[in-house]
C-alpha cells in the first residue's frame, strides 16, 4: 500500500495483474473506504463502497479493508 497523490487517504497498490486504487474519507460516522480496479487505463471495477464494522478504525484500517475488497474481487472474476 502506497500514497497516492497529495491528498490524504489516497492509496494504491498493484495486484496481480491489476491496479488498485483506495480512497478513505473521515465522515461524521467514523470512516469510510472505497475502491476501485484498473488494469492500465482501463476501469474493471468502478468505486465501490466498502462496509467497515470495526469500532473506532483506523485510516491504515479502513485502506486495508479496501485493498481486501478488492483483491477478493480481483481473485475472483473469471481467468
Amino acid at each position: 500500500m502506497e500514497p497516492k497523490g497529495l491528498d490524504m487517504g489516497d492509496y494504491e497498490e498493484h495486484y496481480k495483474d491489476c491496479d488498485i486504487e483506495v480512497a478513505v474519507e473521515q465522515v461524521l460516522t467514523g470512516v469510510k473506504a472505497h475502491f476501485r480496479v484498473l488494469k492500465g487505463d482501463a476501469v474493471l471495477l468502478d468505486w465501490q463502497l466498502v462496509h467497515i464494522d470495526r469500532l473506532w478504525t483506523t485510516e491504515h484500517a479502513a485502506a486495508e479493508a479496501g485493498f481486501e475488497a478488492a483483491r477478493a474481487w480481483i481473485d475472483a472474476r473469471p481467468a
